[in-house]
């Protein structure tokens, strides 16, 4: 039986923070004790960038429950965002010191700690799993982390984890390639009254595959002094769906009432200028919005979508190494898929920049990493930003990150990733095989 969301938790999805925190306040004044309460206040206040009452309220729940290890991971996983590595480290160690062989603790402990061979933690799930011990719902999580750790003697641990996920959580390519020519199907159709713009807001929407730099490209864009950062909404996605949907298909921008058109620009615009009515440049990096990225230029013609690219082999490569949440991204479980979602992507960015060549940017990672000033002046040009030096800086930037590259966006910009999946090409035949065949070789 699904569970239904709790107040919070709708109010939270609809990126009503304030209301959360009012909400969830509300309630644990009512019952100060009550975990499951303090839990959804915690999170209302993390959604809601209040770092001191969000770290007080993790407090709370680690008093109450001190023998358990989900505070502990959740207080850790905050502070990780915040880029205070070694106080989350040191919370993850002693959740491990309660629950040994929790796989999801070790891969978060790998995030940000540059784990050995010779770590207790790592030789005790290393045991665990070669013996058999490993609870099955633990050994995803352990296998990522344990690769990170063991490095190529590792692999065998990453396959497994890849294939037991991969299981779980089946893909159909097909369903995401039609899902694309829907969109196009429903763009190539010009709106009747057309789309009424909002230049109150300029949305800084950043697009790409996971992995391609999307992350990087937002810390430098954030570093500025007027821009808000976002992260990953979700947000242009779903309020297009909301307006574009009709009897669970997408319906063609000339059939679509001028009224709800509006009303999906309103409904955006909302949640992309959250509790600040100031707001102006805010990024946003969502990875979907490139399906709808050229609507999204109609709706507002003061912002700009950024698609980001990156050799297809390192994005392949960084993907099936590193762990998704179920539901997330099926693809990365499987080489090939993986491949081919890259595809997908790539031809609807190929649609959008046919369909309008000048009204997009269009950056490679490699570029920004090789010759950063250059670039991220460029960059902040084409984005009707004044250069800032911060900005060539983004490893200062003090803000809350939530991505996969909660540690790499702590180190100034360097080009020691490129080509990383060189090391590994033998083990990437899959990849490298189904990136020939579709004739994705580079960026």
């Amino acid at each position: 039986m699904k569970r239904v969301p709790d107040a919070v938790e709708v109010l939270l999805a609809r990126a009503d923070f304030s209301e959360a925190v009012e909400l969830a306040l509300k309630r644990s004044i009512a019952k100060p004790k009550d975990v499951l309460t303090l839990d959804l206040l915690a999170r209302a206040y993390v959604a809601n960038s209040d770092r001191t009452k969000a770290l007080y309220t993790f407090d709370r729940l680690i008093k109450l429950l001190p023998k358990h290890p989900k505070p502990l991971a959740d207080k850790a996983h905050f502070l990780q965002q915040l880029g205070d590595e070694d106080q989350a480290n040191a919370l993850l160690r002693k959740a491990l010191k309660l629950a040994p062989t929790n796989g999801s603790l070790l891969r978060m402990l790998a995030a940000t700690d540059g784990l050995s061979s010779s770590d207790p933690n790592v030789i005790v799930q290393k045991t665990a799993w070669d013996t058999g011990k490993m609870p099955p719902r633990d050994k995803v999580d352990a296998g990522f982390a344990l690769f990170r750790a063991l490095g190529p003697a590792g692999l065998p641990y990453l396959s497994e984890a890849n294939a037991l996920q991969r299981k779980a959580n089946p893909w159909d390519i097909q369903q995401r390639r039609a899902e694309s020519r829907a969109f196009q199907t429903v763009f190539d159709a010009e709106p009747r009254s057309g789309i009424n713009p909002d230049t109150s807001i300029a949305p800084l929407f950043i697009t790409g595959m996971p992995r391609s730099g999307t992350t990087l490209i937002e810390q430098i864009l954030s570093s500025h002094s007027g821009v808000t950062a976002l992260g990953e909404t979700g947000f242009p996605l779903r309020a297009v769906y909301s307006a574009l949907s009709k009897n669970n298909a997408l319906v063609p921008l000339d059939q679509v009432p001028s009224v709800r058109l509006e009303q999906m620009t309103q409904q955006l615009t909302k949640a992309l200028r959250g509790s600040d009515p100031q707001v102006f440049y805010v990024t946003d990096k969502s990875i979907p919005t490139y399906l709808v990225a050229g609507l999204l230029k109609k709706m507002y013609p003061l912002g700009r979508v950024i698609f980001v690219h990156r050799d297809p082999r390192d994005i392949g490569w960084s993907i099936w190494r590193n762990h998704f949440s179920d539901g997330t991204h099926g693809y990365s479980n499987d080489q090939r898929d993986i491949a081919r979602q890259i595809k997908v992507f790539k031809d609807m960015v190929d649609y959008w920049n046919a369909k309008d060549p000048s009204g997009f940017i269009n950056i490679a990672y490699e570029d920004i990493v090789r010759n950063p000033r250059e670039q991220i002046e460029a960059l902040l040009k084409s984005c009707a930003l004044t250069v800032e030096e911060a900005c060539f800086h983004p490893e200062q930037n003090t803000r809350s990150v939530s991505t996969l590259s909660i540690d790499q966006v702590r180190h100034p910009i360097n080009a020691k990733s490129i080509g990383g999946w060189q090391k590994y090409a033998d083990h990437l035949e899959p990849l490298i095989l189904e990136l020939d065949l579709l004739q994705l070789h580079s960026v």
